[in-house]
């Protein structure tokens, strides 16, 4: 009868374990993908978010680099994951070029539109152009006479194939009236590297990537991508204010996971991300980083996202791209 006790409490235990799956997962680790190699903007926030995620939550939260493809393989492996609440993938807004590039059949093995779901909006920041002092550069007007002279000036490196920063260089072409050459790394990280070695002559980087080499003159900031001014870099013009008409760089990354996941883990993902920006010292770290917390809800993503397939839809049609 004992021997029976135990083994009907085991059967108990058993099917409690089995049909308790949701629960079991409130403890689960959740990992949190990046699509770029360690150093840059998407990895440095991905891991800031995560320290104070693991608090607010009370769960281990991991972060896993998973570079290529401007983002793409770290997309396809949230997919492979299970929807149920410990699988979300931190990125810029590249989403909004993503179905447009990868029209092959099998080149995208998912629908923005009809597959992701955006959970909150973290940080918003300009894109802008840097350049090694081997250009001699000190301008933007300056780098683009000196590439108009120079063929291998305009080379321009960017954080991965397919990525905005890529496409930005069709705008770049536009407006300075010579042809920017695109040549893509793994990263952020990888375009910093090449730029301080002079490896490439400009890259197109968030400034939280490279401003700490400005100030001592390794790198030369040439013109933010957007609107307005910085206003944490005010002395930075814009492209525009230099009379050129680029200012698609007005970027932001987020979270996001997939519309299978239950819509109450997305929810509760979401708010810890709102109560994680709202803490003044989670602000401090990012300010100090050169970076700028931005909290949007997941509604005002997919709004954001929608928009900008709108605009680069053409726009990557003309670059010719072939994924």
């Amino acid at each position: 009868m004992k021997l029976f006790g135990k083994f009907k409490w085991w059967l108990t235990a058993a099917a409690l374990a089995t049909s308790g799956h949701a629960f079991s997962n409130d403890k689960a680790p959740i990992r949190v993908l990046v699509g770029f190699v360690p150093g840059g903007t998407s990895d440095a926030v991905a891991r800031m978010l995560a320290d104070e995620l693991r608090v607010i939550l009370g769960r281990t939260v991991l972060v896993e680099n998973k570079p290529g493809a401007g983002g793409r393989i770290a997309a396809q492996a949230l997919m492979a994951a299970p929807h149920d609440g410990t699988t979300y993938l931190f990125s810029p807004d590249s989403w909004a070029i993503f179905p447009t590039i990868l029209q092959t059949p099998g080149a995208l093995r998912y629908n923005y539109l009809e597959d992701m779901a955006p959970v909150a909006r973290v940080i918003s920041y300009p894109l802008g152009l840097y350049a090694s002092p081997g250009t001699g550069a000190k301008n933007l007007k300056e780098f683009v006479e000196l590439a108009k002279k120079k063929p291998e000036l305009t080379m321009y490196a960017s954080a991965g194939a397919g990525s905005i920063t890529e496409f930005l260089g069709v705008v770049m072409s536009q407006q300075f009236g010579v042809k920017m050459t695109v040549v893509p790394y793994k990263g952020a990280g990888d375009v910093k590297t090449a730029i301080l070695g002079n490896q490439a002559p400009v890259g197109i980087m968030a400034p939280g990537d490279i401003f700490q080499y400005v100030s001592d003159g390794r790198v030369i900031p040439l013109g933010f991508m957007t609107q307005k001014r910085w206003p944490v870099f005010p002395n930075v013009p814009t492209m525009l204010e230099q009379g050129y008409k680029v200012t698609q760089g007005e970027a932001f990354m987020g979270l996001w996971s997939t519309k299978k996941t239950p819509a109450a883990e997305r929810q509760k993902m979401e708010d810890a991300i709102k109560k994680a920006i709202a803490n003044p010292g989670f602000k401090e770290r990012m300010l100090q980083a050169n970076l700028s917390p931005d909290f949007g809800s997941g509604d005002e993503m997919d709004k954001q996202v929608r928009s900008l397939i709108q605009f680069w839809t053409p726009l990557v049609k003309e670059s010719g791209f072939k994924p």
